[in-house]
């Protein structure tokens, strides 16, 4: 009898000692909670192929979703969803709309490949989109439906466009996306 509570003393000691060195929360599910979000995402993106095919799905200007995924153009930016621009006419007109509307005519539900180079912040993929084994992305800059942004691969592509007056370059007024997305802090 003695023993048996000698014994159950011990077991007790032992599950308290390992309370005290693995507490509770601090196994993998918890520490998978801990983590946040953008760090999952990365991760997640981490183990994906560094290209992806499949039907090209519009979503703006410079953005479309392949195979679930969604894509932004390497190199370019394109005008806001509610950015305006105004015609040599006078009128101002919805320029993200027009600009999208093109780029559906010209991919929209075809084929692409994408050769990705990064995740963004928002764990979309960031690469070149090619379709028949075009530059998506050096369509849009060429005909001035976006501008060359963030490196310098279609800085020449841009000058050309800007020259012969094509898309947003033959506008009265044309504003930079990258300033347009900041127009709110540049007001205050």
């Amino acid at each position: 009898m003695e023993l048996e509570g000698f014994a159950t003393g011990v077991v007790l000691a032992i599950l308290v000692g390992l309370l005290l060195v693995f507490p509770a929360g601090s196994g993998r599910r918890a520490r998978r909670k801990r983590r946040s979000r953008k760090s999952r995402t990365a991760r997640r993106h981490w183990f994906q192929s560094n290209r992806i095919a499949g039907k090209a799905y519009v979503t703006d200007g410079d953005g479309v979703r392949v195979s679930g995924q969604e894509v932004r153009f390497a190199g370019l930016d394109a005008p806001e969803w509610d950015q305006r621009a105004k015609h040599q006419d006078g009128y101002w007109f919805a320029h993200s709309k027009r600009v999208r509307s093109a780029l559906i005519k010209a991919i929209g539900g075809r084929r692409v490949h994408v050769a990705v180079e990064c995740y963004d912040k928002f764990g979309r993929a960031v690469g070149v989109v090619t379709c028949n084994g075009k530059d998506v992305g050096e369509w849009l800059v060429r005909n001035g439906h976006a501008i060359a942004a963030y490196d310098d691969r279609y800085k020449g592509v841009e000058r050309d466009a800007r020259q012969a007056k094509r898309g947003m370059w033959a506008h009265a007024v044309n504003i930079d996306p990258r300033r347009w997305r900041h127009r709110e802090r540049d007001r205050n």
